[in-house]
């Protein structure tokens, strides 16, 4: 089955970027107050070193009681006997050989309702918006490029992930919850 995936991986990619064209689901936006789940997307591949600081966001929005997916995409199959329970990755046999969420976490994260979905990094040829799309969400939240099909897009400043939130915390207490 890795031939197909290599053979179709040209398709797959294009697919995936015509994300910013889809129609999303949106959900009503309960507030930030009220946001509970929430669903962070980056690209694991490119920005390997943004994991540790992405969990330490993770760790500070639990303390606030709030649940969080982290999924980070890997751009690589998934490597055969190898466990990984616990760990969000996302792998390119996750979907089909049309760019479609089949399985493991990118389904689990597009059949989970997000109040608030971030998607940190935007890399051209990966299920990133395609995620974003798919997901149904209260608010989406880009951290880089065009605002597309997200609400918001607000880029970091640093590479401090903590103070991003925290800036973003601020803007979305400014946003009254739709009725």
């Amino acid at each position: 089955m890795d031939w197909l995936y290599r053979l179709s991986a040209g398709y797959r990619a294009r697919q995936w970027n015509k994300a910013a064209r889809q129609e999303v689901k949106h959900l009503p936006w309960k507030g930030w107050v009220q946001a509970r789940r929430i669903g962070i997307l980056f690209d694991a591949h490119a920005h390997r070193a943004d994991l540790e600081a992405l969990r330490a966001v993770v760790a500070q929005l639990k303390t606030q009681q709030r649940s969080v997916t982290l999924c980070g995409w890997t751009a690589q199959m998934r490597p055969k006997n190898v466990l990984y329970n616990g760990r969000q990755l996302i792998f390119t046999d996750d979907f089909t050989w049309k760019g479609e969420a089949e399985s493991g976490n990118a389904l689990e994260f597009v059949q989970t309702e997000f109040d608030v979905l971030i998607c940190m990094h935007r890399t051209a040829g990966s299920p990133l918006d395609e995620l974003a799309a798919q997901a149904p969400a209260g608010m989406r939240i880009c951290a880089a490029g065009d605002q597309d099909f997200y609400d918001l897009c607000m880029l970091p400043e640093s590479t401090d992930y903590i103070a991003y939130i925290e800036s973003l915390s601020a803007w979305l207490n400014k946003i009254a919850p739709t009725s």
